[in-house]
């Protein structure tokens, strides 16, 4: 056998050693879910958009083959800038929510960055500063009564020199409002970062304040939106990011139009041409919101006031396992803190009958 034909023995490649650190040493996002039953766990909306919106974006389906044309992107972003009161400029068409927060944790910062978040707060914000690889420092919110108040001071000084500061306004899990659209207090935290303040306004449709506008006057703030939840579009995964038209032109230069799904494109623009159902959803769900805090603080339960459309509660014992055997999935979060989404009034009605049945087998008053 000729030296030429003998095949080089080939270096055995660990893999392992070629992941960061600090995305192998990241949890993933998870959660307790039921294959049947009243999901009450994920803050969606307890009723489906207007068969209208649902009609056109199922007349879409045959064409899935296609790309979308960028048109309808363009008049995407030209119904949201109507919608949110900006230019059509300030506006970054995403894969949801989380496809905006992502947008600006890939593109705006870099592994080693100092990133300030309030503890708690939406759960992905954690999850892609660890795999992004960020230094982490936490402002812890403080109870003030029935409602989560924001430390301001430690907010503020804890931004100096910061790569990003991220507030979910209102705050989730606590259902709280935060900043409130403060111009003055919004404005303190962008001259204090060495970068850019992130507001995550998923709730903005059930507290009905917004820092929208301030975009353009302020250049390095940044507003996440979302049609998950007072649009009743979760699974479509449309969101929207606003900024400054400098930063959304960069942006850009990491996104297609093709990034949302055509059928998600289409039922957003249907949405948004009349989006009065959005305000009666609201409405509706506001209202068993309210319901539901009541029925909480009869069954003895700490239930904190709400402006989403969730609540959070404390209790100390296992709800989580009880109630998914019932039927009924909500989220445990940390020790003796639960938050349950709002649903249907007969679903909430089920659920507090249900949780009496179960704190009262277990002896809690």
């Amino acid at each position: 056998m000729k030296g030429s034909d003998i095949a080089p023995t080939r270096k055995r490649l660990n893999v392992n050693e070629l992941i960061p650190s600090y995305l192998k040493e990241a949890e993933a996002y998870s959660f307790d879910d039921i294959l049947s039953g009243v999901r009450l766990h994920l803050n969606e909306s307890p009723l489906p958009p207007p068969r209208e919106v649902l009609e056109k974006a199922a007349q879409r389906l045959s064409e899935v083959n296609k790309y979308i044309h960028p048109s309808v992107a363009e008049r995407f972003k030209e119904l949201v800038a109507e919608y949110c009161k900006v230019e059509p400029g300030n506006v970054l068409p995403t894969a949801g929510g989380d496809g905006a927060i992502k947008m600006v944790f890939y593109n705006l910062a870099n592994p080693g960055d100092r990133v300030v978040l309030n503890y708690p707060s939406y759960s992905m914000f954690w999850v892609y500063s660890k795999v992004r690889g960020f230094r982490v420092e936490k402002v812890s919110l403080r109870e003030d009564g029935e409602w989560w108040k924001e430390d301001l001071d430690s907010l503020i000084e804890k931004a100096k020199g910061a790569r990003l500061v991220v507030i979910d306004d209102p705050n989730n899990p606590t259902g709280s409002p935060m900043l409130q659209a403060k111009e003055e207090l919004i404005e303190s935290l962008a001259e204090a970062v060495d970068g850019f303040v992130l507001i995550d306004e998923a709730y903005h449709e059930f507290a009905g304040y917004t820092a929208a506008k301030m975009v353009e006057e302020i250049p390095n703030l940044l507003i996440v939106r979302t049609f998950s939840k007072a649009f009743s579009m979760a699974s479509l995964r449309v969101g929207y990011l606003l900024g400054s038209r400098e930063v959304i032109r960069n942006l850009q230069k990491a996104w297609t139009p093709f990034d949302v799904n055509v059928i998600g494109y289409v039922a957003a623009v249907t949405a948004l041409e009349n989006p009065s159902y959005v305000r009666e959803l609201v409405r509706q769900v506001s209202k068993v919101r309210e319901e539901l805090i009541a029925s909480l603080r009869r069954l003895r339960l700490r239930a904190y006031n709400s402006v989403t459309n969730f609540v959070l509660f404390r209790y100390k014992g296992n709800l989580l396992d009880p109630l998914m055997r019932s039927g009924f999935a909500i989220r445990k979060l940390w020790e003796d803190f639960y938050r349950v989404s709002v649903g249907t009034r007969e679903q909430v009605r089920e659920l507090i009958k249900v949780m009496g049945d179960v704190l009262e087998d277990s002896g809690s008053e």
